[in-house]
């Protein structure tokens, strides 16, 4: 997908966000709705632009600023986090996976989705909207272990973080879970689901 052809309107891809901004947006971002995220991340970044914004307010402050959500929980993943941050790397979001892994809340998903939009690695993270393309793509069981691999292996050397948000966007907008556009999408020829079902 082109550039201008992505989904607009997410304040966290926008390019100088910090890999600390990048980690709370990950975080908001578990399980629930971008468009209910959006609204809430642009005031709280604005607020905690930086772990020791996090550690410096009340608790009950930050719950009151994600509330909207209806997951208060995630302001405690993201003040421990933030502790942690500051305990244990000089203030500084960790750049290597099992160290990221090491955060409060942070699971696989997420450590690998901030290396990529954070610190430019040439891997992908596989959510379910990522898993259903590939396997529908590749023609394999959704839980299959290849899938992992399948995505890392077809991540670009350069701009990874543009590919990964083309693939939640190709995901979300034709390949969905429910209404596929097949006879639309411009993979169709490629795809083994596609061939099965012609």
């Amino acid at each position: 997908m082109e550039r201008r052809e992505r989904r607009h309107g997410l304040p966290w891809r926008e390019p100088d966000r910090s890999a600390f901004e990048i980690l709370v947006a990950e975080i908001l971002l578990q399980r629930t709705n971008a468009a209910a995220v959006s609204g809430a991340y642009i005031p709280f970044v604005a607020h905690y632009p930086s772990p020791e914004a996090v550690v410096a307010a009340h608790p009950d402050e930050i719950k009151r600023r994600i509330s909207q959500l209806g997951l208060a929980k995630r302001a405690g993943f993201i003040r421990r986090s933030a502790q942690q941050i500051l305990a244990q790397h000089s203030g500084d979001v960790p750049r290597r996976y099992a160290e990221l892994l090491n955060l409060h809340g942070v699971g696989k998903y997420t450590a690998r989705s901030v290396l990529i939009h954070a610190f430019g690695e040439d891997i992908s993270a596989v959510d379910t909207n990522v898993q259903r393309l590939i396997s529908r793509f590749f023609d394999l069981s959704p839980d299959s272990e290849a899938l992992a691999h399948l995505a890392d292996a077809l991540a670009p050397s350069e701009r990874g973080s543009d590919f990964q948000h083309a693939m939640l966007d190709f995901a979300a907008d034709v390949c969905t879970a429910r209404s596929p556009q097949c006879d639309a999408c411009p993979l169709r020829e490629a795809c083994r689901s596609s061939e099965q079902t012609n």
